[in-house]
């Protein structure tokens, strides 16, 4: 979900502070939920800014991108190894689960006890 544009938050800290509007009545000009003002001039009143916090861009991978060359060289070099070797060649301590994960995105099927790209052609 996107953050609510800085503008329409400076428009709503000036409709509580120098009209002083109600949460309920500058929700209703605004058209939009009384939490979303509520969480604005929370902000405000915390921080003295109407910017969003940052968002959280997740977990980072414990694959860099010269791992994910290398893991793709050596499964195209090497296609009949197992999880379990191609793990222990690669620099990365990681589960087998999270190793198996990370091949299925580099588009990568195993058939016939062969690694070979999917038809599809996935790629990270």
């Amino acid at each position: 979900m996107k953050p609510t544009p800085i503008a329409l938050r400076k428009r709503i800290v000036a409709a509580r502070m120098e009209e002083g509007q109600s949460m309920g009545e500058i929700a209703e000009r605004f058209r939009m939920p009384k939490g979303t003002v509520q969480r604005v001039l929370e902000r405000y009143r915390d921080s003295g800014s109407v910017e969003p916090k940052p968002q959280n861009p997740g977990r980072k991978s414990a694959f860099s991108k010269g791992d994910l060359r290398r893991l793709k060289r050596d499964i195209l070099s090497n296609q009949d190894a197992t999880l379990e070797e191609l793990r222990g060649r690669s620099r990365v301590n990681v589960s087998i689960v999270s190793f198996h994960n990370v091949i299925k995105k580099l588009g990568f099927t195993r058939k016939k006890n062969r690694y070979t790209l999917s038809s599809s052609g996935v790629k990270m």
